[in-house]
């Protein structure tokens, strides 16, 4: 009777889990659970999990690894003990145990990521679709600049002339900023859990990767070596996930502008300065692919230049890095470069799928924000 009962359940979860997935080939209704429903379950567990200074997925992560090298233990050790009423009433309840923790994790997952990510790629307001040529994209580019220079002057500094990081105070920075986006963009108004250590911090770094949003506890994390020039924008993309912009380009426009808005001086600064190199990156692109070579050369030559405080900053904000990575030890070095190798991979695919929502998607998004902008306040 328990075991009837036990399959009724299973088949009801699995159930819900396909209808969910079928659903999720209507964009219309992921478009509506993420606007009404999404929202109260990732600031459910972000608030549940919140309560735990460390990053509880990332620990269940590792039980669950060890959950799974049981069961193959188990299933060897069956062909052995297959005699043994006792082991096969516990290697049944093991494998019964694991179906019904597979089953949960699938619906958390469809709930937590699967259906906001098919949602309606974000866009900006009002802006119809349209290309670029190579004079504005180097106006956003030269704009960036002399907004990423000013900022250098504004940010804190101490007696020796290095900025001056507080990131306590630009976490509370970039959370107000975000919330404060709400009336355009309203799945920001939701709860901002607290951003995490992540205790894979190796290989996080050996991977080239800032942080992640885990969906299972919707805990967001960040590698504590990144730069601290880089955490505001970290941050603000971490948190865009946690809220329902799943899609990297999404992430990272919102994270630009929450960054850029920002009062606090240190936010701005590392929103522009993380965000040149997009547009820097994609102006420099652009001209090798229309220019020969030597005309392109002289081309980027003459662009406009980031002031000498600003190199320094980030070249003080990586000697900074370094310092804090070389401080401990790191027992697993010799698989960095095998991690390093796998994220190139990961990163290619990744790119591969997801196109024009990849991260380097925020550069049409920014385009579309600052002609955008530039219409409406030239109609005032």
């Amino acid at each position: 009777m328990r075991e009837n009962g036990l399959m009724k359940r299973m088949g009801i979860l699995w159930g819900v889990i396909a209808l969910l997935n079928l659903l999720g080939c209507f964009r219309g209704f992921c478009d509506w659970y993420k606007r009404w429903i999404y929202g109260a379950i990732s600031d459910g567990l972000g608030m549940a999990t919140g309560w735990f200074p460390f990053a509880l997925g990332e620990v269940l992560a590792y039980l669950g690894v060890i959950a799974v090298i049981g069961l193959l233990a188990t299933g060897i050790f069956l062909i052995f003990l297959r005699k043994r009423p006792g082991f096969r009433r516990f290697a049944a309840g093991y494998g019964k145990g694991m179906l019904v923790l597979l089953g949960i994790l699938c619906l958390i997952y469809t709930l937590n990521w699967i259906l906001p990510f098919r949602a309606t790629i974000l866009k900006v307001p009002g802006m119809e679709e349209r290309k670029y040529t190579l004079e504005e994209v180097q106006e956003v580019r030269d704009y960036l600049v002399a907004q990423l220079n000013v900022c250098a002057k504004e940010a804190p500094r101490d007696e020796n002339g290095q900025v001056i990081y507080d990131l306590k105070t630009q976490t509370e920075a970039v959370y107000a900023s975000m919330k404060a986006m709400a009336g355009e963009y309203p799945l920001l108004g939701g709860y901002y859990p607290p951003m995490k250590k992540a205790l894979c911090k190796d290989f996080l770094e050996w991977m080239d990767v800032g942080g992640y949003t885990y969906p299972y506890t919707m805990e967001v994390t960040y590698n504590p070596y990144v730069s601290h020039l880089f955490y505001p924008s970290l941050l603000a993309h971490e948190s865009a996930h946690h809220q329902g912009y799943y899609q990297e380009n999404e992430a990272n426009f919102i994270a630009f502008l929450a960054c850029t808005c920002s009062e606090d001086p240190v936010v701005r600064y590392a929103g522009y300065n993380e965000f040149y190199y997009y547009l820097n990156n994609a102006l420099v692109q652009t001209a090798y692919e229309i220019m020969e070579p030597e005309e392109a050369k002289n081309y980027v030559k003459s662009l406009p230049k980031v002031s000498k405080r600003v190199q320094e900053d980030r070249e003080n904000a990586a000697k900074e890095r370094q310092a804090r990575y070389d401080s401990v030890s790191h027992p697993a070095q010799n698989l960095a470069p095998t991690a390093a190798q796998v994220a190139d991979v990961g990163w290619s695919v990744q790119g591969d799928l997801l196109k024009e929502n990849s991260y380097d998607g925020v550069v049409k998004m920014v385009l579309d924000h600052y002609f955008q902008s530039k219409t409406l306040d030239q109609s005032l």
